[in-house]
């Protein structure tokens, strides 16, 4: 069947900052050089290089800065982002606009051109004095929704009239953040944001069921001009929708690209994907399935010691209420269950 897609869809790689939640955000100096003289022979039009302001326990990409970003990437010839938090900012005492200077010192406009904004949909109105403080710096806003697919329709109505009184988002991602949605459910979102707000539309999928490629398209198909995508597939949870898979089918990749494309994930990304596991299993579809925060069947899988059925059952002990947030006392205690 013929694939027809729009010419303005744009890629953005977020590996680095997705794909840290499996190496704390350190990533070998020669794969962040491999990784940069890759990207500059793909039709990617950004990359998105860490998390900003992020405790120093964790890595070198957890806590971005413009002077971070000019070493690890420095050769990089497409634009560059940054994610923030916006539960970091909202959580601190102090006023919006110092919390993220607090948040983001050493991050300027340069380099990095884009802040992505990550907040739960239910917060979306907290976040407007966000965008329009990073807005008034000089960098563009784009702002992803989380967990969207929970919302139901009177919601996302509301999450509609919101997102149209921020007028400083360039880009609004609908982030399927459980892996949990069809395409039928990405078409539907998609279509109900564009058109009727003035921000382009972005995805951002999880493949806990198997279905991030496909979605993908979907969005593509439905209005969505930025789709998101990792070498590898290399992401939080069962991971995101490869790179070497979504470039090839929605763009004229040359032979050659491809396959250098290939030959660089098989060079450092399989070897991580045989150490740290992530990709779609039947505990991740069950999460996806349930609306369970995927950090859960990620950690339970650490170590390789329960099976995916005894991963199941722990799973299934969690309250509608408690699956979708993430909390580690909740997962002390489901780990307890099957020692005991």
């Amino acid at each position: 069947m013929l694939i027809t897609i729009p010419d303005e869809v744009n890629f953005l790689d977020c590996t680095l900052r997705d794909g840290g939640y499996y190496t704390n955000w350190d990533f070998a100096p020669e794969l962040v050089s491999d990784y940069v003289a890759t990207i500059n022979t793909l039709p990617v039009r950004m990359v998105e290089l860490g998390l900003v302001g992020k405790p120093e326990s964790h890595g070198y990409f957890a806590n971005v800065t413009s002077s971070k970003a000019e070493q690890a990437a420095a050769g990089l010839r497409v634009k560059a982002c940054v994610m923030i938090d916006a539960k970091d900012v909202l959580a601190s005492e102090l006023p919006i606009p110092l919390a993220l200077t607090h948040l983001t010192e050493g991050l300027v406009p340069g380099h990095i051109t884009t802040v992505r904004v990550a907040v739960h949909y239910s917060n979306l109105a907290a976040c407007r004095n966000i965008c329009t403080e990073l807005s008034h710096r000089g960098f563009r806003v784009f702002l992803n929704l989380m967990q969207i697919d929970a919302a139901n329709a009177a919601e996302v109505e509301i999450c509609l009239t919101e997102v149209k009184q921020i007028d400083t988002i360039d880009v609004l991602y609908i982030a399927d953040s459980f892996g949990s949605m069809k395409p039928a459910r990405v078409q539907e979102l998609i279509g109900r944001f564009a058109g009727r707000i003035e921000p382009d539309i972005g995805f951002h999928g999880h493949d806990s069921r198997g279905y991030a490629l496909v979605n993908s398209v979907a969005a593509a198909m439905a209005g969505a001009t930025w789709i998101d995508c990792t070498m590898g597939g290399m992401g939080r949870g069962a991971g995101n929708t490869a790179s070497e898979q979504l470039l090839p089918l929605l763009t004229r990749l040359e032979t050659s690209k491809e396959r250098a494309l290939l030959e660089h994930v098989l060079r450092h990304f399989k070897p991580l994907r045989k150490r740290y596991g992530w990709g779609s299993t039947a505990a991740y579809q069950f999460a996806g399935s349930n609306f369970i925060h995927p950090s859960y069947v990620q950690k339970l899988c650490e170590g390789g010691a329960l099976s995916d059925a005894a991963i199941i059952r722990r799973l299934s002990d969690l309250r509608a209420d408690e699956r979708m947030s993430f909390d580690n006392e909740k997962l002390s205690a489901l780990m307890a269950q099957d020692i005991a």
